[in-house]
C-alpha cells in the first residue's frame, strides 16, 4: 500500500471562522494546533476496529481534504485487509512525495471511548524520523482535550522535513546508496499555547497548503506526507557514499587482485602474530595488516590498525619486525615519511606511531626484541651498527658508535637481562710478507653480547663443532638460554665409495658467552636451513629436503626432532615461531597471497580484500561510464543516471584502465595491460555497455581525450592520436612524461612532468606539440589537467591549483582554503569543480567560475578522522559526478558523489 499526498478541496471556511491555513503564517501556533490535535480529537469516536490507515483516511477526511487515491468508508471497517510486507528500499531523496509504504504486519489501534468531559492526556511524543539524523526528535505536545493521546495507530500532524526526505518502514536499514543522502529530521515545534482562547469543535475544515506537512504514525512507523511551505528545512547538502554494492567486481574472477605479504610472524605463550601488507602491487599505496591468534596458529582474526588520534594510518607503511613481552606488543616498519612503530597491548588493536626523533631518514632497522626493561632494536646508518631501546615503545633512545668495526646488526634475541646479537664487522689486518708489511680489510660476521641493555657490547665466538661451518644461522631464546645454528657436513668412505652428509647443527648458550653444539638437524635429502625460530616452549626449523620438499621439524629440547607438517615449494617463506604446546607457524608468500602454515585466510573476516579501483569517469549522450580495475583485470562500469551502476561487457584483460573519454566514434578506454612487457590497453565501445579490444601501438597509456581533430592518448613521452579509433599515428613531443590530457577550445592540452618539474604542452590537431613558454609555478609535476574553452585549471602533487586563462600562456597558483593536496579537477559549462584533502584525513569540494577564486561547495560524507578522497570527477549533464576511495579498518571502499553543478554566482567573488 502506498501514500500519496491529498488533493485539497479548497472547501472556504465558514465565517465568522478561523482563517484557513493557506492564508495564515506558515509554521504558526494556530496551524500547527490544529494539525496537532485539532484532527486527531475528531477520530476519538471511531471504531477500534480501523486500521492505522482507515485512521490516517478519516483525519484527512476530518480536516475537509481529500484522499487522493481513494479508501474505504467507515462501514466497512470491521474487516481491514493486511497491510502489504514493508519495502527494503528506502525512496531516493529526489523523488516525489509520494512513496510511503506501511511498516510490516501493522497492529489496529483501540480507540479510547469518548467521554462526555474532555480528559487531560499524557504527554506523548512522536517517534523520530529515520533520516539519519541521530538527535532529531519527535513533537512533544503540553497537554491535549476532548481525547487522549493515542499510541501507535493514532494521527499525529506536525511540521516535518522537506519533500526529499526518503521514506522507510519497518526497521530502520542503511540507506540504499543509489539514493541520494536524506534530508533532515525537522526540529521539534512548539505546541500551542494553552492560554490560546477555545475556538469551538474540533471539526473544522482547514486546507493545509501553508502547512509544513504531516507525520502519520502507524504500526510504529513514522511517514513523511510533505507538501513544502515556509516552515520546511532546506535539503541537505548531497553525500559522498560507500558504492562498493554499486560498482560489482567480477563474478568469474579466480582471484582477489591484490598482493598480500606476511614479512614476520612472532608467538608469545598461545597468541601468535604475523604481520605484513596488502596493496594493489603499486609500491606506497600498500596498507599495514596484522593477524593475529590466541590458540597457537589455528584460528585468526584481522587485529584493528588506528593512528594515534583513532585515525586510519596513510598508505604506504610496512610492518616488518614484531616482538612481545610482558602483555605487551611492538612493531617496527618503514614509511616514505620515516621509522613507523605500531604499539598493542594484547595484539587485536595497534597504534601508530611516527618517530622522527630516534629513528632518522636512512636508518635501516633489522630486528626487534623484547626485553625485561622493554623492547630494543637493532640495525646500521651510514655504515656503522645502531642501537635503539624503549621502556614503553613510545620514547626511543639512540646508541650510535658501538664497538669500532661493527658495520651493521641483523638479529637480536634476549634471556633474562643479557642480549646477545650477530652482525657484521670490517677490520684491518697487517702481515708481513717478507720485507713488505700487507695491509688488508677483512670483512665477516659474528655475535656480541650486552648485559646493560644494548649500551655496551663485547664479541662471542661459536665454535665449529661436529662437522659444523660457515656463518650462524638465525638466532633465538629458547629453553635454557640463547640457541643458533650452523650448516654441518661429513664425509666418508674412500674413493668410490666417498659420500658426503649434509646436516644442520644446533649450538646452544646459557648465558650467551659460552656456546656449545646440542644436536643435529637432519631429513631424507637435507638440503639446508631455510628458517629457525623458538620460544621457551622449544624450537621449529624450516629445512629444505629432496625434490624440493620442505619439512617443518620441532624440538623441545634441541636433541630429538620429529616432523610437524610440510610447506609447499611456491611459498617463500619469511618467518618462524613457536608458540606455547610447540606448534610451529611458517608465515610468507604464495604467489600474489600472503602464507600463513595450516591457515585458509580467504575464510578469515578482513584478512583478504579484493581490488575494487575507479580511476576516471566520462559523461556521453545519456550515459557516464567509469573505467578502472578489479580482480587484478580490467573493468568498466555504466549509468544512465550516475545512481544505478552496471557492469560492462568487457573481455578478459590482465591490468588496469586508467581513463576514458567519450567522442565522434563513440568510446575510447586506455591503460596499462600487465605481463613480462607491460603495453597499452585500449578498448572501444559505442554504446558504453559493450566493449572490445583495440590495438594502439603504444607502451602503457595513461589518458585519453576527444577533442576537433579526434582521439588523443598519452603515456610516458609519447602521444598517440586517431581519427577513427582503428588508425593510430605518433606525435612527435619533447622529452618528458606525460600523464593528462584535454580538449581546448584552440585544440588540446597535456600535462606532466619534465626533471621533475611540472610542464605543459598545446597543440591545435593533436600531431605537433610544443612547450608551453611559462612553466607553471609548482614544486613537482602535474596530475590532472581540465579546460573549458581556453581557461586551464591543473592540479598536481601540492595543495594549489595551476590555473591559466589563455591556453597556457600564463599561469597562476590558487590554493582552495584548507586544501592539502588537490586530487581532482573537472570542467563544467559554469566553471570548474575540483576536489582536495584536508585535516585530519577528509576531504572537500570547491567551485569556481573561472580558476581564479575558489569557494566551498557544500558536500557530506567526506569529513572525520577515516581517510576519504575524490579521485575522479566529470560533469554529467545538470550534475557532476564523482568517485574515490574512503578508507575502514585498512580496506579502501570506493565512493561516489553526485550533485548539482555549481552555479557560477555561487562562487563568484570567493576568495582563494
Amino acid at each position: 500500500m502506498t501514500a500519496r499526498t491529498p488533493e485539497r478541496n479548497g472547501t472556504p471556511s465558514p465565517a465568522g471562522a478561523e482563517p484557513p491555513a493557506d492564508d495564515r503564517p506558515a509554521g504558526s501556533r494556530a496551524v500547527r494546533r490544529r494539525l496537532t490535535f485539532g484532527v486527531s480529537a475528531d477520530l476519538a469516536d471511531l471504531p477500534a476496529a480501523l486500521s492505522p490507515w482507515q485512521r490516517a483516511y478519516e483525519a484527512w477526511r476530518a480536516a475537509g481534504i481529500r484522499w487522493g487515491h481513494g479508501a474505504p468508508p467507515r462501514e466497512r471497517a470491521a474487516a481491514p485487509e493486511r497491510a502489504a510486507p514493508a519495502s527494503r528500499n528506502a525512496i531516493r531523496a529526489d523523488a516525489p512525495p509520494a512513496a510511503a509504504r506501511p511498516a510490516e504486519k501493522p497492529e489496529p489501534a483501540k480507540a479510547e471511548p469518548a467521554k462526555p468531559e474532555p480528559a487531560k492526556a499524557k504527554d506523548a511524543k512522536a517517534p523520530a524520523a529515520k533520516t539519519g539524523d541521530p538527535k532529531a526528535k519527535g513533537t512533544k505536545p503540553k497537554k491535549a482535550k476532548g481525547a487522549k493521546a493515542r499510541s501507535a495507530g493514532s494521527v499525529v500532524a506536525a511540521a516535518t522535513a522537506p519533500a526529499a526526505a526518503p521514506v522507510k518502514t519497518g526497521t530502520a536499514e542503511a540507506p540504499d546508496p543509489k539514493d541520494e543522502p536524506p534530508a533532515p529530521t525537522a526540529e521539534p515545534q512548539p505546541t500551542a499555547d494553552e492560554s490560546a482562547p477555545n475556538r469551538g469543535t474540533r471539526r473544522l475544515r482547514v486546507a493545509i497548503a501553508g502547512a509544513a506537512g504531516l507525520v502519520v504514525v502507524a504500526g510504529g512507523a513514522m511517514f513523511v506526507l510533505d507538501q513544502g511551505g515556509g516552515g520546511a528545512k532546506k535539503p541537505r547538502p548531497p553525500a559522498a557514499v560507500p558504492a562498493a554494492a554499486l560498482f560489482g567486481t567480477d563474478p568469474a574472477a579466480t582471484t582477489d587482485g591484490l598482493v598480500q605479504d606476511l614479512a614476520v610472524v612472532t608467538a608469545s605463550g598461545r597468541k601468535v602474530v604475523a604481520a605484513g601488507t596488502e596493496g594493489d602491487g603499486t609500491p606506497g599505496r600498500e596498507r599495514a595488516r596484522f593477524l593475529v591468534s590466541a590458540d597457537g596458529g589455528h584460528a585468526w582474526k584481522a587485529a584493528k590498525v588506528r593512528g594515534a588520534d583513532g585515525s586510519e594510518p596513510p598508505a604506504g607503511e610496512r610492518p616488518r619486525l614484531v616482538a612481545a613481552g610482558a602483555g605487551k606488543w611492538a612493531a617496527l616498519g618503514q614509511s616514505p615519511a620515516g621509522t613507523v612503530v605500531w604499539l598493542s597491548g594484547g595484539g587485536m588493536t595497534w597504534t601508530r606511531h611516527l618517530d622522527t626523533s630516534a629513528f632518522k631518514p636512512g636508518d635501516q632497522v633489522n630486528a626487534l626484541v623484547a626485553t625485561v626493561h622493554g623492547f630494543v632494536a637493532v640495525g646500521s646508518a651510514g655504515g656503522r651498527a645502531v642501537v635503539w631501546s624503549t621502556a614503553d615503545g613510545r620514547a626511543w633512545q639512540r646508541v650510535d658508535g658501538l664497538q669500532a668495526g661493527i658495520t651493521g646488526l641483523d638479529r637480536v634475541a634476549a634471556s633474562g637481562g643479557v642480549l646477545v646479537t650477530h652482525g657484521t664487522f670490517s677490520r684491518k689486518v697487517t702481515r708481513k710478507k717478507g720485507r713488505k708489511t700487507v695491509t688488508r680489510t677483512v670483512r665477516g660476521d659474528g655475535l656480541w653480547r650486552s648485559a646493560d641493555g644494548g649500551r655496551t657490547w663485547t664479541a662471542v665466538a661459536v665454535p665449529q663443532a661436529q662437522g659444523s661451518q660457515g656463518a650462524t644461522i638465525g638466532l633465538v631464546a629458547g629453553p635454557g638460554g640463547f640457541a643458533t645454528v650452523r650448516e654441518g657436513r661429513r664425509t666418508t668412505g674412500r674413493k668410490k665409495h666417498r659420500r658426503t652428509t649434509r646436516f644442520g647443527v644446533l649450538f646452544t648458550s646459557p648465558d650467551g658467552q659460552k656456546w656449545q653444539a646440542a644436536g643435529r638437524i637432519s631429513v631424507p635429502g637435507y638440503g639446508g636451513v631455510e628458517r629457525f625460530g623458538g620460544s621457551q616452549a622449544g624450537f621449529g626449523v624450516l629445512v629444505k629436503g629432496a625434490k624440493g620438499r620442505r619439512t617443518v621439524l620441532r624440538s623441545a629440547d634441541g636433541r630429538t626432532w620429529q616432523p610437524s607438517g610440510t610447506v609447499a615449494e611456491p611459498v617463500r617463506s619469511s618467518g618462524l615461531a613457536v608458540a606455547d604446546g610447540g606448534a610451529v607457524t611458517v608465515a610468507g608468500r604464495q604467489g600474489d597471497d600472503a602464507y600463513l602454515s595450516g591457515a585458509n585466510l580467504a575464510a578469515v573476516p578482513g584478512a583478504v580484500h579484493t581490488e575494487l579501483a575507479i580511476r576516471s569517469l566520462a559523461a556521453g549522450p545519456g550515459r557516464a561510464v567509469a573505467v578502472g580495475s578489479t580482480n587484478g583485470g580490467a573493468a568498466v562500469w555504466s549509468s544512465p543516471d550516475g545512481r544505478g551502476w552496471t557492469r560492462g561487457r568487457v573481455p578478459a584483460a590482465a591490468g588496469r584502465l586508467s581513463d576514458v573519454a567519450f567522442g565522434g566514434q563513440g568510446w575510447l578506454a586506455v591503460g596499462r595491460a600487465d605481463g613480462a612487457r607491460p603495453g597499452a590497453l585500449a578498448m572501444t565501445s559505442k554504446d558504453g555497455t559493450v566493449w572490445a579490444r583495440a590495438t594502439v601501438p603504444a607502451g602503457p597509456l595513461a589518458a585519453v581525450a576527444s577533442g576537433s581533430a579526434g582521439y588523443v592518448a598519452v603515456g610516458g613521452g609519447a602521444v598517440w592520436r586517431s581519427p577513427d579509433l582503428r588508425t593510430w599515428k605518433r606525435a612527435a613531443v619533447a622529452g618528458g612524461n606525460l600523464v593528462d590530457v584535454a580538449s581546448t577550445g584552440s585544440g588540446y592540452v597535456a600535462v606532466g612532468g619534465r626533471g621533475g618539474k611540472p610542464a605543459v604542452w598545446t597543440s591545435p590537431d593533436g600531431a605537433k606539440w610544443t612547450p608551453t613558454a611559462a612553466v607553471p609555478p609548482g614544486g613537482g609535476p602535474l596530475t590532472q589537467v581540465a579546460a573549458r574553452g581556453n581557461a586551464l585549471v591543473a592540479a598536481g602533487a601540492g595543495a594549489s591549483l595551476m590555473v591559466s586563462p589563455d591556453a597556457g600562456r600564463t599561469w597562476a597558483r590558487r590554493t582552495p582554503p584548507g586544501a592539502r593536496q588537490a586530487t581532482a579537477v573537472t570542467a563544467t559549462p559554469k566553471g570548474f569543480v575540483a576536489a582536495v584533502t584536508t585535516a585530519p584525513g577528509g576531504a572537500a569540494v570547491f567551485g569556481s567560475p573561472d580558476g581564479s577564486a575558489w569557494a566551498r561547495v557544500p558536500a557530506r560524507g567526506l569529513g572525520g578522522r577515516a581517510e576519504r578522497r575524490l579521485t575522479a570527477m566529470t560533469p554529467a549533464g545538470a550534475a557532476v559526478l564523482a568517485t574515490g576511495t574512503g578508507v575502514r579498518d585498512g580496506a579502501e571502499t570506493p565512493l561516489l558523489w553526485r550533485a548539482p553543478v555549481p552555479a557560477a554566482g555561487a562562487v563568484r567573488g570567493a576568495k582563494s
